[in-house]
């Protein structure tokens, strides 16, 4: 089974019954941006025994609706890094499926285990397919290990910032639409109030929460009381949470 690291330690693996694809012999990053992904392709990953406290985790690639015709790469980006090629040469069979074309026995993109490696907690993981000059690009991205808290209909989730783990996006839904609710931030002692308005589809506002050191506490708690209910997360910043677990 062949295997090569990807950024510090993302790497795709090959099913053990499938023939193995040829990877990149030449390492480098890529500018690959999300935001210029083409319309109509579809790129999902799922995680493969969800639920369970799989280290690391694993992942299978869907992808859909791509052109025939093409030569395609794949592409992975480790938190903090850029994207990354990991594999290469596959294009899409006469069955619609995207396969490798670099083995005697080609081997469908979706039979392959993924897997980003150790990974700090709260950390974005992102896989592209790319047309070899680029033109034509998909993403998909997960958290392997979200920093998330749900009570009853109410779930409030932070995403840890590339940088040095000081800065964390704050997302929530489920409450109660129209509602005022009450944010709080405890670190070291202090207490750092809010009051954020919920939209009508009940998502809380999105925010970014940054740190900065006072003491050498680098534990903190969020939450967020609504009428409905109070979500509350424990996390760590810092170096601690950049430790890849």
């Amino acid at each position: 089974m062949s295997l090569r690291a990807m950024g510090r330690n993302a790497v795709l693996f090959c099913g053990l019954l499938c023939a193995t694809p040829v990877f990149a012999g030449h390492p480098g990053s890529v500018d690959l941006n999300p935001r210029q992904a083409t319309p109509g392709l579809r790129l999902e990953l799922h995680e493969l025994t969800p639920g369970r406290d799989q280290v690391p985790k694993k992942y299978r690639l869907l992808a859909a609706d791509y052109p025939r015709g093409v030569e395609f790469n794949v592409y992975a980006k480790d938190f903090s890094d850029s994207f990354t090629e990991i594999a290469m040469g596959f294009r899409v069979d006469a069955a619609g499926n995207v396969v490798s074309t670099n083995s005697a026995r080609p081997q469908r993109l979706q039979d392959m285990e993924l897997s980003p490696g150790l990974y700090p907690r709260g950390a974005v993981w992102e896989v592209a397919i790319a047309s070899t000059d680029r033109s034509i690009t998909a993403f998909a991205r997960t958290i392997p290990h979200p920093i998330s808290a749900q009570n009853r209909t109410c779930s409030l989730s932070l995403e840890l910032l590339p940088s040095r783990g000081d800065r964390f996006l704050v997302t929530g839904s489920g409450f109660p639409p129209g509602d005022d609710v009450l944010t709080e931030l405890k670190i070291e002692g202090r207490l750092e109030q809010k009051r954020r308005k919920i939209a009508v589809d009940g998502q809380l506002p999105r925010h970014v929460i940054t740190h900065a050191a006072i003491g050498s506490e680098r534990s903190a708690r969020y939450s967020v009381k609504s009428h409905g209910c109070e979500t509350v997360i424990d996390y760590e910043w810092g170096e601690l949470a950049l430790m890849r677990r």
